[in-house]
């Protein structure tokens, strides 16, 4: 029923209407007592009975329209409240729950930007008795009608709340069911925060409408010991989960043998890898280290999206050809052809089409695109207002560069995060890359440009300790020279917390070069070009 229903109208609520006494799995929370699994499992019944709970509370202290910050933490209270809001016709502000005085301002500054009504950072469990909710349940909203405020992480700018209508949400959940098949004999596993696109859409909602059970574990839980992720895969016979490329790396780095000796990843059929540039040494390096445990190398589906389009642009399809893993390392990912509804134009600085295989910036349209900002209309006309000739669409400009191959989409990176030398464009996650292949693993690193007078400084920080500081220093000159013909003007080494994040864990290089002007940047060592040196 609920595969059907999802199916035909693409709408969370109105499969959470349908649950009345379904005792179908809907989420297991998974958290950890030392190597204990403390695990709380929530049937499709008991999922609606909480949501209606919820529902009750907040309808109680707020009205129709009125925005509600949710600010739980990852865990059962986050789903109910969000999910309230949803079927009540609240609009949610997902957030991250305020632990810290960065994460407490950040929900202030939230509030303040929606002139919300109501805070809800209460914990970790949810409402448990029903009120009289049945007033405020809306089992079928109207497309038009505001759904929730996703706010942008700020990799490259102040973070903005992208206006996300029910319309648009079910468009995104369609085209997500399309590319992957999911359905109730799915099974999935995820860590990601689900106040951000990825995880609020793909391993909340997307997973709801298709009757898919989940189980959830929290980001830190992920992050202090990866290996988790990969054993709930393992033991729930999982087939459906996926996450930023970093998590592949994590995973293949910090996935201790005795750990990971006895998996079994055969089931694992959809691995999404989004949100970041898709590395395919990556891809690599995880399906040789996790071969011998069953993972298939076409599990692989590296994808494109953005929260100005709910979650989902474009990724291999289920059944489309495996990526080639033995390419060129460096070479953008194949991030397969647009999702159901989606349109994506590759255009120049007037809005041109470029020719096939070229790269430019990345245009969207179609009906999960975002209503635009809230409470922005200049961004909104910016973002949302692209023309092309010949085309009565708006379209979105998506602010990353990339190229169509066949109809397929490849990123190649942030068109802010372009850095310029000599008329040549190197791509700063590119530079990062190469920076942490030469040091041998995962680090934190940033590049970016620093403007001057008449030129710009290419300035690339790492957190990085080292008893040799210059022979490092010399090390990643070269590397980054061989690389790209480029040598930086400044490569420092750095005290852990020089580079700065966004909340989804990206690299927010707007934010660390800002630090760097200011001078409240940790550095150990540095290298500085000599003026006299080529560029």
């Amino acid at each position: 029923m609920f595969q059907l229903l999802a199916r035909r109208e693409n709408c969370v609520v109105a499969a959470l209407a349908e649950a009345e006494g379904c005792a179908g799995p809907a989420f297991e929370f998974v958290r950890w007592r030392g190597e204990e699994e403390i695990v709380r499992t929530w049937s499709r019944g008991d999922l609606l009975a909480v949501v209606r709970a919820e529902a009750a509370l907040i309808a109680g202290r707020t009205r129709y329209g009125d925005r509600v910050v949710v600010a739980h933490p990852p865990g059962p209270a986050f789903v109910a409240a969000f999910l309230a809001c949803l079927v009540s016709g609240r609009i949610a502000v997902p957030a991250p729950a305020p632990l810290t005085a960065a994460s407490r301002a950040a929900v202030e500054r939230l509030a303040q930007a929606t002139d919300a009504t109501l805070v809800l950072s209460r914990g970790d469990s949810p409402a448990e008795t029903p009120g009289a909710a049945g007033d405020v349940f809306i089992a079928n909203p109207d497309e038009d009608a505001i759904a929730y405020l996703q706010f942008t992480s700020g990799s490259t700018e102040t973070p903005r709340g992208a206006v996300i209508t029910h319309g648009a949400l079910r468009a995104n959940i369609a085209a997500i069911g399309d590319a992957w098949a999911l359905g109730p004999t799915d099974r999935g596993v995820f860590w990601l925060p689900p106040f951000h696109d990825m995880g609020l859409v793909g391993a909340l909602l997307a997973p709801l409408a298709y009757g898919v059970p989940s189980t959830l574990m929290h980001p830190a839980a992920f992050l202090q010991r990866p290996a988790r992720w990969l054993q709930l895969m393992s033991s729930r016979r999982a087939t459906f989960s996926g996450g930023p490329n970093f998590a592949y790396d994590l995973a293949t780095d910090r996935g201790a043998r005795a750990d990971t000796a006895d998996l079994d990843l055969s089931s694992w059929r959809v691995a999404v890898n989004g949100a970041e540039p898709v590395r395919r040494r990556t891809l690599r390096r995880f399906a040789e280290r996790f071969a011998d445990n069953g993972f298939r190398a076409d599990a692989f589906a590296p994808g494109y999206g953005l929260a100005e389009s709910v979650l989902f642009v474009s990724a291999r399809r289920a059944h489309d050809k495996a990526i080639d893993l033995d390419a060129d390392e460096d070479a953008p990912v194949d991030c397969g052809p647009p999702g159901r509804g989606a349109a994506i134009r590759i255009v120049d600085a007037d809005g041109a089409d470029v020719a096939a295989g070229e790269t430019g910036a990345i245009w969207v349209a179609g009906p999960s695109v975002a209503a635009g900002y809230w409470n922005a209309p200049e961004a909104s006309a910016a973002h949302f207002g692209g023309q092309i000739a010949g085309d009565a669409r708006s379209w979105l400009r998506t602010g990353d560069l990339g190229f169509l191959r066949d109809g397929r989409l490849h990123v190649c990176g942030r068109a802010k995060d372009v850095l310029i030398r000599g008329g040549r464009k190197t791509h700063a996650a590119d530079i990062e890359a190469v920076v942490t292949r030469t040091l041998g693993g995962r680090v934190s690193c940033a590049a970016f440009a620093v403007a001057k007078a008449h030129d710009e400084d290419i300035v690339v920080i790492v957190e990085h300790a080292s008893t040799t500081p210059e022979a490092v220093l010399a090390c990643l000159r070269d590397a980054i020279a061989a690389a790209f013909d480029l040598t930086p003007d400044v490569i420092a080494l750095c005290a852990p917390g020089a580079v700065r994040l966004t909340t989804s864990g990206k690299t927010a290089r707007a934010a660390t070069r800002e630090a760097w002007r200011a001078n409240a940047v940790p550095v150990r060592a540095v290298w500085r070009r000599p003026l006299s040196a080529a560029a």
